[in-house]
């Protein structure tokens, strides 16, 4: 039952990234209507249910913010312990924390019957 929680909190996450990223098309992603920190979590979160680590570079490919922004967020994140780095697959390369994952998934499962 858990698996099929995470696989769908995985694809609620992925339609809210999409979805940011149609609106981009119709509204300025410039600060006004962008909203980086969401979408990199997303991003780790996804990435960590697929992959168990990513590398920061990976992460950057795909956001529509600067490199610097998201070096920020991830600073921030690793301070309030959403992220880990994980070494062992390289420098740069983190994951969500088990209590993050945890809140996406419990935040991705309530929003699910809206």
């Amino acid at each position: 039952m858990m698996d099929r929680i995470i696989d769908s909190s995985v694809e609620r996450a992925q339609q809210f990234l999409a979805m940011q990223r149609k609106r981009s098309l119709f509204f300025s992603n410039d600060g006004l209507f962008g909203d980086p920190a969401w979408e990199l979590l997303l991003e780790i979160y996804i990435a960590t249910e697929q992959h168990q680590c990513v590398s920061k570079s990976d992460l950057l490919e795909n956001l529509s913010t600067t490199d610097a922004i998201a070096s920020r967020w991830i600073t921030v994140f690793s301070n309030h312990e959403l992220i880990v780095h994980c070494g062992k697959h390289g420098a740069d390369c983190i994951c969500m924390t088990d209590d993050a994952r945890g809140q996406c998934v419990a935040y991705l499962d309530a929003v699910m019957d809206l």
